[in-house]
């Protein structure tokens, strides 16, 4: 074939593809080496072709055609187009009908002025793109990214337009970048860059941000000869090409070499340059920058350890201080010659062959060749930390053929794989092998046996620092964990395929084994959990995208440090230690938030989790997070959980006495939390694994699952089958398996010999199990054998069992007998009485007490007309009703049937009683028992007709309906009782008709108008407050009624300051007709009132009552020789002689006399000269006349009298005399002493505890001691209840109070009286004797108007 022109390589199926001048088409396929000649593809030459991934070709001609053609050169499609086409690329778009997948897209550039698109998936829709005339002609284009197309245009544009059907043909970006012209464009998807060329310069552009320019290169010996450019496919190298025949090659990118050690990175940033960081310092927010090393020579090799790093290439390896912490030196060992400078070459070495790989460790160094040697040996000999003379190589001279292909160096361990899949950990302290763990798959053969086994080499080893863990990965790319000491291999699930290495996290703060996998395009975060109920776990937790050529070097707090190909570090923060935010939690499921929660703790950020205690409120998240906890058997957390945030008692205490058992071993402690899970069966597994297996049975047992138990009692402990067969044949008995369990109670017994107990206990067992077999003999139906296996037995409660299985089966006789030997009487009764066994059944009733026995028992005696003892049976079985019955019917005990109605109440007992009485006539009686039934209506009816309607109300009165009520007052009203209807209509709540109805009444002892009063009190309404106003004034009648009814009206109303004043009018006119204990109670009764009420106590009612209460202590007091005390209480009341003008001479002799006595001769001279006045004179007693005279006609000469005693004013504690009520120095009215008139001190003071007036102790106990009652009240007391009060001041702030609000509201009351008019004043003096007893007080009746109220004033007179 002559005249080739293009040709195309596709690389998946190794085939050629050549194009020739004359249109024809050679396909070459270079596996089976066959050529395939298609003549006459085109009619012209053709100047593309290109294949894609599906093999297709596509080949564009001169003839204005493009075809497109299978691997075979069959044409499966050909189109013409307008102009020239060239530059041809496959690529991927998305169509409008196709949008879950991208189809296979050509483009072609049409003239150099337009691109078309051909579609394989929509070819009946092709798609042209052209451009702005300004950018001139397409130069060239690139596919890259997601449907973006770079374009190059010959006016030194260049373009990026998208071909997405949303944004077909829309310029994502522009840029002139080039002033005359753009050669040439490419892209490098690795280090995802862009290169153009033009201006005899070459732009790099980064792809994430066009308009950033990374580099500018200009070669100025050919500048504006630049042509062309390519990109490695790793995007290492960019070549240039230029007119002069020229090429140019420019580094694009570092050698990716970098390691870690801790949180130490050493990874190259040049050729020659190593850089330093320390991740720790900047705790993430910046990576603290160490110090740079330039080295001699370009590194292929990097490693860092505790304290040196390394660098070596080819056979060398030269070893640098690394300036962190310092190395670890002997104490009696000289200090080396060295300075410690970070960076300072501390050690060279060459080795026998190419380094491959190394590993340091503290003071050593491991360094792997590439002829399958390790050599071993100390790193800074000056240092003398290890021998100088420290060097060994492996293998061993044992076992030379041996090839190594990895190593890790800890600082504890030299770890190394060989290519036959052995890893061998060697001690560094004594150099000897302490582990070899052997790696082997599983294959077939050719004779397909599956269990041959195959050993693969191990490739690479990533030890976990701190512990002896490891992950190491086969030439088979499978990786493993491998934990020596727990002897665990195990392949590391969801691991992906592509996976390139792997880190372990090195968090300080984390106890857990995290380590992360990356590929080409993510990272993959794992957790190891070595201890749990289900064995060793190892657990993906997410992914996390890896950008483009990013190598990880560092995992740190959740953070991947990785080195980019321009020599730079990158943090990636992996979405599984991404930072909760307590804003999205409210966004999130309860099974979201638990898988968070759980997430945090499988990574040990249990720090992060108490801090979300309050903000996450879902119980059942908490119950995963605490469920987690349990699965890796971590008590202490889920106890925590269970208890602050759960509140669950019962999963506390259950925690709390697992960790409490110090239970170590960690089957035993697994197989605990599987009971907790309910997961019997793996905890079973778990407690036989165990050095306890024993456990097992007793859970077996304690869950009741016996068919369990007994397996593994036949198996661990052959003394307990007899127990476990007794057990298990009472649970088969419950379900109704008979059969088995006769089966198993027999096997209880034969194995009983075998217990090692106690005789009594396996006396008792075997009791039990015999007792089992009997029932079990019943309840196959072999009833006369069970009956002669129960002879001589005495067992109560075997007996009763073995009778209500014959109970069941209806055999009365023989189970009424077991039930009375077995002494259940009330049983026994209950089987004869089903079999009808009576005459069984009398003897037994003594010794029951079932109401149903005595029922059925009754029936049948009724029955045969045995009434007596039918009735004994009624009444012992509580049957009322046919007790009641048999008793009227049959009996004729009518008291009897009465009392049990009376006493039961029962309402068919009535009916049957009430019925009996109204066959006899006694109405009283019949209405008592029809409204014990319930028949109210009927027993009004009667009561109506036979007239026992005031028995019916007396009865009916606290039950009835209010409409029964006034239906009770109508009937009354009828019969002129009109007391009854007001009482009916008043409890009926009528209180208008019950008012008017009380006042047509005739008053005799004064009972309707109390009841009048009730009514308006109830009521509440001053329409009948005027109405019984008007009755008690007189103006129905013309019969004024008497003042207390007034005084009962106001306290009825509530009023009580009115009910006050008319109290203090009572008890003045009582006063002035010499009642002076009646005055003293009436006072003294509206004074507790007022007080109990809250009311304000007017001042006048106090004082009225201390002046009288003061005469009636004279006599108790001269009674008990208190003379002095009772003079001066005469002297108080004489001061006051006008309020007791029906005994002013009685009194005044009185005073005179005890004074005398009391030797007050002052006092004595005084009263006794007011009696020789001649008002007076002639009514003294002609006994005391000639007495008295003398004292007036002949005083003594030495007038001095007995001085008073002094004692405290309780407010200012100023000294007055005792008797005085007034203090001189703070102005108070003083608290007097009930008992002695004295006034009150704090130090006695104490109360009544029935009426709480004040006294003085001590003068309280003299008065009890001789009285036995209070002097006020006249309540009995007992003499040692008295004692002081606990709080006398709060008493006496109260008193003050009091004192204080009533003078405040009687000179408010004062200033509103002057101020009234003259007709009020003159209408208040209507009446005569009652205003002038009152002093000229007028009497406030409330709402009652004032003409009202002088009427009612002159009542009061006649009390």
């Amino acid at each position: 074939m002559k005249g080739l022109a293009v040709q195309a390589w596709n690389l998946s199926s190794q085939v050629l593809a050549v194009g020739t001048q004359k249109g024809n088409l050679l396909i070459y396929n270079r596996n089976t080496a066959k050529k395939i000649p298609v003549l006459g593809k085109h009619s012209k030459a053709i100047t593309g072709l290109v294949w894609n991934k599906d093999d297709v070709l596509a080949c564009a001609s001169l003839d204005g055609t493009f075809s497109l053609s299978n691997i075979d050169g069959d044409t499966t499609f050909q189109m013409s187009l307008k102009g020239e086409l060239s530059k041809l690329q496959w690529s991927m778009m998305r169509t409008p009908t196709v949008e879950s997948e991208p189809s296979p897209v050509l483009s072609v550039v049409l003239s150099n002025k337009t691109i078309f698109f051909h579609s394989i998936a929509n070819s009946d829709s092709p798609i042209e793109l052209a451009f702005q005339a300004k950018y001139g002609a397409i130069v060239t284009y690139e596919w890259f990214g997601d449907g973006f197309i770079m374009i190059g245009f010959s006016s030194g544009y260049f373009i990026v337009v998208s071909t997405n059907m949303n944004e077909i043909g829309q310029e994502i970006f522009q840029s002139h970048n080039f002033k005359d012209s753009l050669n040439d464009l490419r892209i490098s998807p690795a280090l995802e860059k862009a290169a153009t060329i033009g201006d005899g310069c070459i732009k790099v552009h980064e792809l994430s941000d066009l308009k950033d320019v990374y580099a500018i290169l200009t070669l100025e010996e050919d500048r504006g000869g630049l042509i062309g450019l390519e990109w490695t496919d790793d995007g290492g190298f960019l070549t240039v090409g230029t007119r002069n025949g020229a090429v140019y090659t420019f580094l694009s990118k570092l050698p990716v070499l970098g390691c870690s050690s801790g949180t130490v990175i050493a990874y190259a940033t040049a050729l020659r340059e190593i850089t330093i960081i320390d991740q720790n310092k900047g705790g993430f927010t910046g990576m603290t920058f160490m110090y740079k090393k330039e080295i001699e020579f370009e590194p292929s090799v990097i490693s860092i350890g505790p304290t040196y790093f390394a660098a070596g290439v080819n056979t060398r390896m030269n070893f640098y201080r690394g300036g962190w912490p310092k190395i670890p030196v002997k104490w009696n060992a000289p200090k080396p010659k060295l300075s410690l400078k970070p960076g300072e070459n501390v050690f060279q070495k060459d080795y026998l062959g190419t380094i491959k790989m190394a590993s340091l460790n503290v003071t050593m160094a491991a360094v792997l060749l590439t002829d399958g040697r390790l050599q071993v040996h100390s790193i800074d000999e000056r240092a003398i930390v290890l021998p100088p003379s420290f060097n060994k190589v492996f293998p061993l001279q044992d076992v030379e053929s041996l090839s190594i292909t990895c190593v890790c160096l800890t600082n504890e361990l030299l770890i190394y794989g060989t290519e036959t899949g052995f890893i061998h950990h060697y001690s560094l302290e004594d150099w000897a092998l302490v582990s070899e763990v052997k790696h082997q798959v599983k294959s077939t053969n050719l004779l397909n046996i599956p269990d041959l086994r195959l050993k693969t080499a191990i490739h690479e080893i990533y030890a976990q620092p701190k512990r002896a863990r490891f992950i190491f990965r086969d030439e088979n790319g499978d990786a493993y964990l491998c934990d020596p000491v727990a002897d665990m291999l195990f392949a590391i699930p969801n691991l992906s395929a592509k996976t390139v290495g792997f880190i372990w996290e090195t968090s300080i703060n984390s106890d857990r084994s995290v380590f992360v996998s990356w590929d080409d395009m993510f990272i993959t975060t794992h957790v190891y959990i070595p201890f749990s109920i289900k064995e060793q776990q190892c657990l993906a937790l997410g992914t996390s995208k890896l950008p483009h050529g990013l190598k990880p070097l560092l995992f740190h707090d959740g953070v991947v440090v990785c080195q980019t190909p321009g020599g730079k570090l990158s943090q990636i923060r992996l979405t599984s230690h991404e930072p909760i935010m307590l804003q999205n939690l409210e966004d999130k499921n309860e099974k979201a938030i638990g898988k968070m929660l759980q997430m945090l703790y499988t990574l040990g950020r249990t720090n992060e989790i108490w801090t979300l205690v309050n903000a996450i409120q879902s119980r059942k998240a908490w119950i995963m997070l605490a469920e987690a906890a349990l699965h890796v058997m971590d008590l202490t957390t889920a106890k925590r959980i269970y208890c602050q945030i759960l509140q669950d008692s019962g999963m506390v205490i259950t925690l709390s006495d697992l960790l409490e058992s110090t239970c170590e071993e960690k089957n035993i402690l697994a197989g605990h939390v599987c009971v907790i899970f309910g997961e019997f069966d793996r905890a079973q597994e778990l407690f036989l694994a165990s050095s306890d297996p024993l456990q097992a049975l007793v859970m077996r047992r304690d869950l009741m699952h016996w068919e369990h138990a007994m397996a593994l009692a036949n198996k661990l402990s052959a003394s307990d089958v007899s127990f476990i067969a007794k057990e298990f044949a009472g649970r088969l008995e419950m379900e109704s398996k008979f059969a088995d369990a006769l089966a198993m109670y027999e096997k209880a017994l034969e194995t009983s010999t075998k217990l090692a107990v106690s005789e009594s206990v396996k006396e008792d067992h075997q009791v039990a199990c015999s007792a089992g077999v009997t029932r079990m003999t019943f309840r196959m139906g072999d009833t006369s054998r069970g009956m002669k296996m129960l002879n001589g037995v005495e067992d109560g409660k075997l007996l009763s069992d073995c009778a209500a299985i014959l109970e069941g089966i209806k055999m009365w006789t023989e189970s009424g007998i077991l039930f009375e030997r077995a002494k259940d009487w009330e049983k026994a009764a209950e089987v004869y009485t089903k079999g009808k066994l009576w005459n069984k059944v009398g003897p037994l009733l003594e010794n029951v007490t079932s109401p149903k026995i005595f029922l059925q028992y009754a029936k049948a005696k009724e029955a045969s007309k045995q009434y007596e003892e039918a009735a004994v049976a009624y009444e012992r079985g509580k049957d009322y009703e046919n007790l009641v019955r048999l008793y009227v019917e049959h009996l004729q005990n009518i008291d009897g049937a009465v009392k049990i109605v009376r006493e039961t109440r029962s309402r068919d007992s009535a009916r049957i009683v009430s019925k009996f009485f109204q066959s006899m006539k006694d109405y009283r009686s019949v209405v008592e028992f029809l409204l014990m039934a319930g028949m109210t209506d009927e027993a009004f009816e009667l009561a109506q007709h036979h007239e026992v309607m005031e028995y019916f109300a007396e009865l009916v009165q606290n039950e009835a309906s209010e409409d029964m009520l006034i239906n009770i007052a109508n009937y009354f009203e009828s019969k002129g009782q009109l007391l009854l209807s007001g009482t009916y209509l008043l409890k009926a709540k009528c209180y208008a008709r019950a008012l008017r109805t009380f006042t047509r009444c005739p008053v005799t002892d004064g009972k309707p108008v109390e009841l009048a009063i009730e009514t308006v009190g109830l009521a509440k309404s001053d329409a009948l407050t005027h109405e019984l106003i008007d009755y008690l004034m007189g103006e129905n009648d013309g019969i004024p009624k008497e003042a207390k009814y007034i005084f009962k009206l106001y306290m009825s109303l509530g009023a009580y300051r009115d009910a006050a004043r008319t109290a203090i009018i009572i008890a003045k006119e009582e006063q002035t007709l010499g009642n002076y204990r009646t005055a003293h109670d009436l006072l003294f009764s509206n004074f507790r009132q007022l007080r109990k009420c809250k009311a304000k106590v007017p001042a006048d009612l106090e004082r009225m009552l201390m002046l009288l209460h003061s005469y009636i202590l004279v006599k108790i007091l001269v009674r008990i020789d208190q003379h002095e005390l009772g003079a001066r209480m005469l002297v108080r009341v004489s001061s006051s002689i006008s309020k007791f003008p029906a005994h002013i001479v009685p009194i005044l002799t009185s005073t005179v006399i005890e004074c005398h006595r009391a030797d007050l001769k002052k006092e004595s001279y005084e009263f006794a000269s007011m009696l020789m006045r001649p008002e007076y004179r002639n009514l003294v007693d002609s006994k005391y006349k000639r007495k008295i005279e003398q004292i007036v006609r002949r005083p003594e000469k030495d007038e001095s009298t007995v001085s008073e005693k002094l004692s405290p004013c309780p407010y200012c504690k100023y000294m007055i005399p005792e008797t005085s009520l007034d203090c001189i120095e703070c102005k108070n009215h003083l608290p007097y002493c009930i008992s002695t008139g004295k006034h009150m001190t704090l130090e006695e003071w104490s109360t009544c505890p029935n009426c709480e007036f004040p006294s003085l102790l001590s003068g309280f106990k003299l008065i009890v001691s001789h009285t036995k009652v209070c002097p006020m009240c006249n309540t009995d007391l007992v003499l040692e209840e008295l004692q002081l009060s606990p709080n006398p001041g709060e008493l006496l702030r109260g008193v003050k109070d009091r004192i204080e609000q009533t003078a405040e509201r009687e000179k408010k009351e004062y200033a509103t009286a002057s101020g009234n008019n003259g007709s009020n004043a003159s209408k208040s003096m209507v009446g005569g004797n009652a205003d002038a007893s009152a002093g000229g007080m007028d009497i406030p009746f409330g709402s009652v108007t004032g003409e009202k109220q002088a009427v009612a004033a002159p009542s009061a007179s006649r009390v």
